[in-house]
């Protein structure tokens, strides 16, 4: 017998794994957006991830992504998820976060640059 419960609708995703952003970036579907401060992103960033700091967060600031799936990320997924939260109390439905963040990202294999190869280059 079915209840309530089993007739509501699943919400869509919010979060989205490492690997998954792996397999999407290796395809050119995503962009990434770095919520972190910038004296954080630095020191360490995800290559060609897009520099949209938390403290000035506001929807006219992210990049527009045609045909592409847009992804928050920070260092552990903490302050992306606030990020998505706040984005979607402005309109914004149309984003995911990395969960675990840049943590994450680097336990999957994903590559990034840190300051002394920014130097370096």
């Amino acid at each position: 017998m079915s209840t309530a419960n089993d007739m509501t609708a699943q919400s869509p995703p919010t979060s989205v794994s490492a690997q998954t952003v792996l397999d999407w970036l290796a395809t050119d579907a995503v962009v990434l957006i770095d919520v972190r401060e910038p004296d954080e992103y630095a020191d360490e960033y995800i290559p060609g991830a897009v520099l949209v700091p938390l403290s000035a967060l506001q929807a006219t600031a992210l990049p527009a992504a045609p045909g592409k799936r847009r992804v928050l990320q920070c260092l552990t997924g903490k302050r992306s998820a606030v990020a998505l939260a706040r984005l979607a109390e402005q309109g914004v439905t149309d984003l995911l976060h990395l969960d675990g963040g840049l943590l994450a990202w680097k336990i999957a294999g994903g590559e990034t640059v840190e300051a002394d190869e920014a130097v370096a280059a």
